[in-house]
């Protein structure tokens, strides 16, 4: 039984001047008191607890430190893997504007030739036009000569059957 401040004597007398019988007041009184002592804490209960919470929060704050350190080291290899991927990143954005660049170049030197081409062509179509024309020219002055030689023949014919007929 822990050490509790309790004057069973004057409990008992009590309950005897209540008018329970003397065993009777003695058995309550042993009762209340057992009751009561197992659920006090002593000085020394006090200081066991006290001893267990701080050992287990000494175990919590070293599992935080453990537990802070892994975080931080995974936080810096995240960090670096982080900054290797900027320099990556940097590095394929430079690769891709010189590349933008060069196609933009090659598109440009491929755009001025299709337009020569152009130019090229458009000079040819009107020479072969100059050419056609020149052509029709002497066609349409052929075919003239010999329609006119062919009206000439004519005239001269139908001279010659009117002297002939008449």
């Amino acid at each position: 039984m822990s050490l509790l401040a309790f004057d069973t004597h004057r409990a008992v007398k009590a309950l005897c001047e209540a008018g329970a019988a003397e065993p009777l007041a003695e058995a309550v009184v042993e009762t209340v008191g057992d009751a009561i002592g197992g659920n006090v804490a002593t000085k020394t209960d006090i200081t066991d607890a006290k001893t267990e919470l701080e050992a287990g929060i000494a175990t919590v704050k070293a599992d935080i430190a453990a537990v802070k350190t892994d975080l931080e080291a995974s936080i810096a290899v995240v960090e670096a893997d982080l900054a290797e991927s900027k320099v990556d990143i940097d590095r394929a954005e430079t690769t891709l504007k010189a590349e933008i660049s060069e196609v933009r170049t090659d598109l440009k030197a491929d755009i001025a030739e299709v337009w020569t081409n152009v130019a090229q062509v458009r000079t040819e179509v009107a020479n072969v036009r100059a050419e056609l024309k020149a052509d029709i020219g002497g066609l349409e002055a052929r075919l003239y000569r010999q329609l006119w030689l062919m009206a000439v023949g004519t005239v001269g014919l139908t001279v010659v059957l009117v002297k002939l007929l008449g």
